[in-house]
């Protein structure tokens, strides 16, 4: 535990260095917030307000994660000699889903300023907002990394991360929709079905990644 405690922290030192990141982050959320704003003029109706909130989301966790393993392969090495891939991967995906989650929150309550709020249980839309980002952000740090390693960028990313995000957007845009009008009926098999797609793709990194780190 402490291992894991003091890889979050390091990783904490190196982003928060990182101001351009940061910067670019909350550019790019601002910025589509007031294009939004712009481009409606009034409050969105609940099916616009969640795919558009989510396409953000999206952009906003591939962003994030692409910072994961670019440029540090020197670092990498550094950090092979020291723990162990396991813990490494469990501290990276515990990081950028702790990340990704404030993230979210600030996106959450800039796009309600801005485009309205017409969720109705914030706790259903909270709970899914929740799970849904920390199985994208753990998808796409894993996908980078496979991406780095075999030189093909996004589009090898894209490739990879393809089969498991479309469902898990699925279920998130389903249960995100079902929060905004109050039709709770089913919810919670959605809600375990998001989670169980969280709990396979952090066994799939957790399993994975020794043999990438090796290569």
């Amino acid at each position: 535990m402490k291992q894991l405690l003091a890889i979050m922290q390091r990783e904490l030192r190196h982003e928060l260095r990182s101001r351009r990141a940061w910067l670019a982050i909350l550019l790019y959320i601002c910025s589509t917030v007031y294009i939004t704003y712009l481009a409606f003029q009034h409050e969105l109706e609940p099916v616009t307000w969640s795919a558009l909130f989510w396409i953000l989301i999206i952009f906003i966790s591939m962003f994030a994660a692409s910072g994961s393993f670019s440029g540090r392969e020197g670092e990498m090495l550094y950090i092979y000699t020291l723990v162990s891939p396991n813990k490494f991967i469990m501290a990276r995906l515990l990081f950028n889903g702790l990340f990704m989650l404030v993230v979210s929150m600030v996106t959450f309550i800039v796009f309600t300023l801005f485009a309205g709020d017409p969720v109705v249980n914030i706790v259903v839309f909270l709970a899914t907002l929740l799970l849904a980002v920390w199985g994208i952000s753990s998808l796409l740090t894993m996908s980078f990394a496979i991406s780095i390693k075999g030189g093909g960028g996004f589009t090898l990313m894209a490739i990879i991360s393809f089969p498991l995000l479309v469902p898990l957007l699925l279920v998130a845009q389903h249960l995100s929709s079902q929060s905004l009008q109050n039709e709770m009926s089913g919810y919670l098999g959605n809600m375990a079905a998001l989670f169980s797609l969280d709990v396979l793709i952090a066994a799939m990194c957790y399993l994975l990644f020794p043999y990438l780190w090796r290569d």
